[in-house]
């Protein structure tokens, strides 16, 4: 059965899920999947980027009162910005594509979109000491969206016109 479907879509078991990949590419390979989770550290740091003048409250009277008004007024006056949603739309993309170089499997192809996906969702939960990384907003969904819409697309471009070259299935 294996060696049919194999035969099918033009690969031999020898080759197995990722063809040729050699050590060079499994390299390559690797620090795309590094690259992934830098560049997905580095969103999330740059995503509560603002624009503008944000002003503080006027002073209250008791300090529990005033931290709390400064803690939900910082951003008043000013504007989110998420541009690390843009950033990660186009190097997830580009990242999908340098691995799409290396190898020419699809499996091979979504590893870097992968590595991503999974480092997302650890950055949703909090740390050991409280700390939280990605709020429950909409800059946050901007960045999901931004990471993983335009390089699903370029995937499912990529899978398709791949096999309609072949004659498909």
């Amino acid at each position: 059965m294996t060696s049919a479907l194999s035969a099918r879509i033009g690969r031999t078991a020898r080759e197995g899920v990722f063809p040729g990949l050699d050590l060079m590419g499994a390299a390559i390979a690797g620090l795309l999947v590094l690259d992934a989770l830098i560049t997905l550290v580095l969103e999330v740091l740059f995503l509560p980027l603002y624009v503008g003048q944000g002003t503080l409250p006027a002073a209250a009277p008791a300090v529990s009162e005033a931290a709390g008004q400064v803690a939900s007024g910082v951003s008043t006056g000013a504007i989110a910005l998420p541009l690390s949603a843009l950033a990660a739309a186009v190097i997830n993309v580009l990242l999908v594509h340098g691995m799409g170089t290396v190898s020419s499997s699809f499996a091979a192809m979504s590893l870097p979109l992968s590595a991503w996906t999974v480092g997302f969702a650890l950055m949703i939960f909090s740390g050991p000491g409280g700390d939280i990384m990605l709020l429950q907003d909409w800059p946050t969904l901007a960045l999901l969206v931004g990471g993983l819409l335009p390089a699903g697309l370029y995937l499912y471009w990529r899978a398709t016109t791949r096999y309609a070259g072949e004659g498909g299935y």
